[in-house]
C-alpha cells in the first residue's frame, strides 16, 4: 500500500498502548489517555462521491460490533491491504466524529491488525472530559517555575505561530511585528493569570525580512534571549514565494541538556509534524541553509 504523507511518530503513544495491555490496570489506563490527546493517526476512508468527500471505514469483530480502524504510523499498517483514501486527523477529531455524531459505531480500534486496542465509547467520553479539564486547569495554575517558562515558549514555537503561519500565510506574515511576537508570548500568562509575571517586551524581539527572488522571501525572527530553555528557540525563519504563497517555517532549537548538540535546525510542516533536521550552522550561516532546505537557489 502506498501513502504519499509523511509518517507520524506516535512512539510514546505505542509505548503507553504496550504498557496498558500487558496489564491493564487504572494507572496505565491514565497514562494512555494523556499519551494519546494530542497525537494524529491514520484513518482509512472511502469516497463518498455524494458529498464529494470521505468518510472513515468501518470494521466488525467477530461479535459484530463495529469499530473506526485507525493506525499509529505506516508501519502498523497490514501488508497489500488497499484503502480509496487515508485521512491523518487527530485523535480529538476521531472523538468528536463518534461522539458527536452518534452511530452503531461502537468506538475506536488501534492498529486493528496487529495491537487490536478497542477504544469503546467509555474511553472517548473519558477522553474528552480530560481535554477539558486541561482547558480548566491553568486558571488555578500559578507560574513559579521554569518549567513553565519551556513549555510556553516550546508551544508558541512550534504550534502557535506555525499553526497561524499555515491557515493564514501572506495574512499572517503580513501582520507580524515585534509588537504582535511578544503578544502571542505574553497570552499564555494572561490566560493563566500571571500577566505580571511575563519577562519580556516586544523590545526583546527582533524581525528581519529579505526579498531575495520575486519567487523567494524569508524573514528572520530572533527571540529573546533570557529563559532560553532546552527546547525552546533562538531563532526562527519564515520562508515564502510571493508568487504561489507556498510557505515554509524552521526554527534554531536548542538541544537537550544531555545532548553534545547545542542547537538543532528544525522544521515544522504544514500538517504539523516536527522534525529536527541538522546540526544548526554557526552564526550567519543558518539563513542560506534555510533557503537551500526550502528549495531556493
Amino acid at each position: 500500500m502506498s501513502i504519499k504523507m509523511n509518517d507520524i511518530d506516535n512512539t510514546k503513544l505505542e509505548e503507553a498502548m504496550q504498557a496498558y495491555m500487558d496489564g491493564q490496570d487504572k494507572e496505565k489506563l491514565v497514562k494512555l489517555v494523556y499519551a494519546i490527546q494530542e497525537t494524529k493517526l491514520f484513518v482509512p476512508a472511502m469516497e463518498i462521491k455524494q458529498k464529494g468527500g470521505f468518510q472513515p471505514y468501518v470494521i466488525k469483530n467477530a461479535q459484530g460490533d463495529m469499530y473506526m480502524p485507525a493506525f499509529t504510523s505506516m508501519k502498523k499498517f497490514p501488508q497489500n491491504q488497499k484503502y480509496q483514501g487515508m485521512l491523518k486527523i487527530r485523535y480529538k477529531q476521531c472523538v468528536s466524529m463518534l461522539l458527536d455524531h452518534p452511530t452503531l459505531v461502537q468506538g475506536i480500534a488501534l492498529n486493528p491488525f496487529s495491537d487490536n486496542l478497542m477504544l469503546k465509547s467509555q474511553m472517548l467520553e473519558l477522553s474528552r472530559k480530560v481535554e477539558q479539564s486541561a482547558k480548566d486547569a491553568p486558571k488555578a495554575y500559578s507560574v513559579k517555575t521554569n518549567d513553565f517558562r519551556m513549555v510556553v515558549r516550546y508551544n508558541v514555537e512550534f504550534h502557535k505561530i506555525p499553526e497561524k503561519l499555515f491557515a493564514e500565510k501572506m495574512e499572517f506574515i503580513r501582520s507580524l511585528s515585534e509588537e504582535v511576537l511578544c503578544g502571542m508570548y505574553k497570552e499564555p500568562y494572561i490566560e493563566v493569570g500571571q500577566e505580571k509575571q511575563f519577562p519580556y517586551t516586544q523590545d526583546n524581539f527582533e524581525i528581519m525580512e529579505l526579498s531575495i527572488r520575486d519567487d523567494l522571501s524569508i524573514m528572520q525572527i530572533i527571540t529573546p534571549s533570557a529563559y532560553l530553555y532546552q527546547t525552546n528557540c533562538k531563532e526562527l525563519y519564515i520562508v515564502w514565494n510571493p508568487l504561489t504563497d507556498q510557505v515554509g517555517y524552521y526554527a534554531v532549537e536548542k538541544g537537550m541538556d544531555t545532548e553534545e548538540v547545542k542547537f538543532h535546525l528544525a522544521v515544522v510542516r504544514e500538517d504539523g509534524t516536527k522534525e529536527k533536521l541538522e546540526e544548526a550552522p554557526s552564526e550567519g550561516n543558518v539563513m542560506n541553509r534555510v533557503i537551500e532546505l526550502y528549495g531556493g537557489a
